[in-house]
């Protein structure tokens, strides 16, 4: 079941993915993160606190830590997509967001069988072919270190919510928005970034793309509450594939035959990590 959720957390956060990426041909790629997070942050705290919980402050805590691990993940994607590095930041941000808790469950004493690990195993180069675009003239590795460090920012806030309690449900889901959103806002006000005002944003894209953010952080969540952290954290990886399917069904983009490979492969490596 965790290997589910974590797989319908790909599936929102690449729709989201999808609606953030046509936002940002009408406005800066700032102002969608802001009014998306403004928008999407009431329904993380009516959700949460009609489900109830009982957090510690730890779990509040790791969830406001996580927010800030998620925002600077947000911040060096955009920093290295900006740079018109996207052949190396794309596919290395996704592919680290899934190394890096497998890393970590693995020194953490997780047990992973045999299904698991093939399909681990098949999932990175399948994150890796379904995100890869490279633009004409692009150096495929030039960006690779901004998707090292964003990569690892959204793989670190996967692990910090894996350690907030059970018992907390979806409350340090609250915080991590919070963190989020200031993290971003003061980066935005030290003018690193450009914020349009509301008034001139796509106000439907940019809510749809608040509302799918914010399911898949809950899906996220609740994949680790019903799951363990490495089948789950690589379950949730696979959103490229989906936002490269959407840019295909809704934009007639072409897909480079290293995309349909890699749609492929991830069925099967989904396949293998539900089985196992």
């Amino acid at each position: 079941m965790g290997a589910l959720l974590g797989a319908l957390s790909s599936v929102l956060y690449g729709l989201g993915d999808f609606l953030g990426g046509e936002g940002a041909k009408r406005v800066s790629a700032a102002t969608v993160v802001i009014w998306a997070g403004v928008v999407s942050f009431p329904l993380i705290v009516l959700v949460a606190l009609a489900m109830g919980g009982d957090a510690s402050s730890s779990d509040l805590w790791f969830g406001a830590a996580g927010g800030v691990a998620g925002a600077v993940g947000l911040v060096t994607l955009f920093a290295g997509l900006g740079r018109g590095q996207a052949a190396a930041v794309a596919p290395a941000a996704a592919a680290f967001s899934g190394i890096f808790p497998v890393v970590v469950a693995v020194f953490s004493g997780d047990e992973i069988v045999g299904l698991t690990w093939l399909g681990v195993g098949i999932a990175i180069p399948a994150i890796v072919l379904c995100s890869w675009v490279a633009d004409p003239g692009e150096v495929p590795l030039g960006g690779v270190w901004y998707g090292l460090v964003a990569g690892l920012g959204f793989g670190t806030y996967t692990v910090l919510l894996d350690l907030t309690g059970s018992s907390s449900e979806l409350l340090p889901l609250i915080p991590a928005r919070a963190a989020t959103m200031l993290t971003v806002g003061a980066i935005s006000l030290a003018g690193m970034w450009r914020v349009s005002g509301f008034s001139t944003i796509p106000k439907g894209i940019v809510i749809g793309n608040g509302l799918l953010d914010v399911s898949g952080n809950m899906a996220l969540l609740l994949a680790l509450r019903a799951g363990t952290l490495a089948p789950v954290a690589v379950a949730a990886s696979f959103y490229p594939a989906v936002t490269v399917l959407m840019a295909r069904l809704v934009n007639a983009e072409h897909l480079r035959m290293r995309q349909i490979v890699g749609v492929a492969l991830t069925l099967c490596a989904l396949t293998a990590i539900a089985l196992g």
